[in-house]
Parts: C-alpha cells; structure tokens; sequence
C-alpha cells in the first residue's frame, strides 16, 4: 500500500464503505447527478493542487488529481452574494442587480437550479452563511433548502456535509438530483476545532499574523470534511455518473498591496479561485486556459447535456476539455461590490481605500487592467511575468492600455444594468456588521 497516497485511500474507502449500504430503489437514472461545492474566502495558493506546500488539503489535491482543474478560475466578485449569483446565473452583477451582499434576487432572475428543476431534478441547497439565507433569493429553484445553522449566523463544516449527505442518501435513482453545498469554514471569524488551530497558532501571533496562522487551520479543517460528502456521493451514485464542480465564491487578503478581508478591492488573491470539474467522462487534466465564474452554469448544463439556459452571458468552456484547440481565453469580466457613503467614509478613514464607486477589472491575453473612476485609479499588470501585480504599466505600455481599456469598455456596454435596492433594515445591517462587512 506504499504507493498509494493516504488522502487518496481514505476518499477511496469511505466511497467503498459507503457503497456497501443498501442502494436505493427503482431503475437508475440516465441523466448525471450534479453535485455544486462552493467554499466561502478560499484562496487557491492555499492548496495544494495549486501549488501550496503548506499540506492543508490532501483531500482536495487527491480529488484534483481526478479531476479536470483549471488553473486559472476567477470569481466576478470579491463578495459572497454577487458572486454566488454569477456563477447560478450566467449573469454579471450589473446584469442580475446583486452588487452587494443582502440584496434580494429578482424574482425574473433564472438560477441554474431552477433550470434543472423544471428539467425534472430534484434540488436541495445546504448554505453556511448568513448572507446566503434564503431571505435574500438564492433559494430559487430549491425544493430543500437548509440553513439550519449550528453556531451563530453561520454553520460549521462537518454539519452542513452531515445535512447534505443525508438528503442524497434519501434520493430515489430513478430521477435526478442537483445539490449546491456551501462551505463557510475559511471565512472570519475562524471557529473551527481547536486541533485545527493549534497546529499553525503560536502565542507569539497577534493581528494579522494571527489570522493568516488562523486561517491555514481553518483550510485544513474545510478538507477535512471532504471525505464525508464523496462518501454520500459513492453510496449514491447514479449510472450516469454524478457531475462535481467545486470552486470557490472568492479569496482573501493578508496584506498584500496594503489590503486586508474581501470585498474591497479586485486583486489575484481576492478572486483567483480554483475549479475542478469531475465526471466519469471527463479525463483527469490540468487546464491553464484562463475561465471566468459567469461561463460556469452554461459549461455544467452542456456537460450534463441538458438545454441552454437563454439570455444569459456566459458562454460554456466544456468543449476546451477534449479538445485542445479550442482553448482560447475570452475576456474573463470582475466587478467590486458597491459601498454605500457611510461606508466609503468608514474605509477611507480607517483603512485609507478609497472604494468610492464602481471597480472594475478585465483579463484578457495575460493582461489585467483594473479602473476605478471615481476613486480616478487605473493599474495595468501583465499576469504572465508579474502574478503578484507589482509592477504597473499604464505608464510605461500605452498601447496595451488602450486596448484593454477598449475591451473593458465593450464588456460593460454589452450589459443590461438591473437596478435592484440596496435598502437594508436595521437587524439585516447588524448582522452583516457582526460577519465583519462594511456598510
């Protein structure tokens, strides 16, 4: 057994194990079951498939290694509630009206779990967080929705996996089933098991030396809850096989370029997300062709090979998977949350970030050009030499930033802007203030 890793085995014997239960009855399914994971405040550095060689997350880098993963995924925002829609939707924030966490989804907004269900699945969600409640919409197109949370305004990995498996074992194989798992663990505040934390804490640590120990243990307890919900999966699998996407609703800042938290700002390390899409059909393979999350619900539709969903902007990337020749990047779009005055002031005077306005920030041909107007900022990196973006060209290469400037331009005039009200009550702010969002 030397030449087997551990996570590998373990995946591979709770799969087994729980294979030997009784299987559900009735003939199975033709049409592959979707499993959607999405981790809350995930940075992909952090992993190891993606080149950490802290050892977080044997789990997640064994399921990679099964996996088709892109290596070069971004989340359209920094913030949980547009980014989450973006990726349901196909939708950019402007299109679907969510530009900032707690604002109610429209009603005519057409998730991909609505979709599936008025396909003839059936759907169920099991949410970590508070800003994911079903009073602020995302439960369309959920015949379950569970947000049954075990500590306060958010819920611990172990017990949404615990839910969500117990709902796929009580699924019938005869039809269907769509499942959206939400993991809130690598967000603030980091309350996981103290044999998590202590690990990577130290007495000596305080502020942000501290969160960034705090957050290595919360990573490693977030895979290693991972087992359990592969477990479920195996004991209920379909003959066509049950489709993953695991990806991640944005990153996290430690100090980089002067920056702490989310929400604020568009750099790599706040919406560089990892991706991995899993099938019995699909070959295991890393893919550097850079994918953005609004394409994301039209690829798992056509890998599921079910109808297009209409009116959308994304478009699917599923055929750069068997075919090399079709992996060619479009501009991949990323839009900051809006704050309103009272918070702008509240940054500006604590923090010296100026987030007033609109953010915006395109990837096209290695290229990465980010504009705030207002705030009359603009910073121009080239990806493929300088990751870290230190150096700003909008100087120095003219010619490059007019061009991207052009395609910035043509992305934002392709969008239906959908004005949804950012009005929220008293007890929604307190809430939102206790996760630590500004206004």
């Amino acid at each position: 057994m030397n030449n087997i890793s551990k996570p590998f085995f373990t995946l591979f014997c709770c799969g087994m194990l729980a294979s030997c239960g009784k299987a559900p009855v009735g003939p199975p399914t033709v049409q592959p079951n979707l499993l959607m994971v999405t981790f809350d405040t995930l940075r992909a550095d952090h992993l190891g498939a993606y080149g950490s060689e802290a050892g977080l997350t044997p789990n997640f880098d064994a399921l990679a290694s099964q996996s088709v993963m892109f290596e070069n995924t971004y989340a359209v925002s920094s913030t949980t509630g547009p980014s989450h829609l973006t990726m349901f939707s196909g939708l950019y924030p402007n299109e679907h009206g969510v530009l900032k966490n707690a604002v109610v989804v429209s009603d005519d907004v057409v998730t991909i779990s609505e979709h599936l269900r008025d396909n003839g699945y059936n759907t169920a969600a099991f949410v970590s967080s508070y800003v994911l409640t079903a009073q602020f919409g995302l439960s369309q197109g959920f015949d379950e929705f569970d947000e049954d949370f075990n500590l306060k305004r958010r819920r611990s990995g172990s017990y949404t996996i615990e839910a969500a498996s117990d709902w796929i074992a009580g699924q019938p194989n005869d039809k269907p089933w769509c499942v959206w798992v939400h993991l809130m663990d690598p967000h603030k505040p980091y309350v996981q098991p103290t044999e998590y934390l202590e690990p990577y804490i130290t007495p000596d640590l305080i502020g942000n030396d501290l969160d960034k120990a705090s957050y290595n243990g919360a990573v490693a307890y977030t895979d290693s809850v991972l087992p359990g919900l592969m477990a479920a999966i195996s004991a209920q699998e379909a003959s066509a096989g049950t489709l993953m996407a695991i990806t991640a609703d944005h990153g996290e800042l430690f100090g980089e370029h002067g920056h702490f938290g989310h929400g604020r700002d568009l750099f790599e390390d706040a919406v560089r997300a990892p991706l991995l899409l899993k099938h019995l059909s699909l070959e295991p393979q890393r893919i550097d062709t850079t994918v953005g999350h609004v394409d994301l619900a039209p690829t798992i539709l056509e890998l599921l090979k079910m109808p297009p969903m209409q009116d959308i902007s994304g478009i699917s990337f599923a055929p750069m998977i068997p075919d090399s020749t079709q992996r060619v990047s479009r501009p991949v779009f990323m839009q900051r949350r809006i704050f309103d005055e009272q918070g702008v002031k509240e940054l500006l005077d604590e923090t010296g970030v100026n987030v007033a306005g609109p953010q915006w920030a395109v990837i096209a041909d290695g290229y990465k050009l980010t504009v705030a107007p207002e705030a009359n900022e603009e910073s121009l990196f080239n990806l493929a030499v300088d990751p870290d973006e230190n150096n700003d060209l909008t100087v120095s290469d003219k010619d490059t930033l007019l061009k991207m400037r052009k395609v910035l331009s043509e992305i934002l005039d392709s969008q239906t802007l959908r004005v949804r009200s950012t009005d929220l009550s008293p007890e929604v702010l307190q809430n939102l203030e206790q996760l630590g969002y500004a206004k």
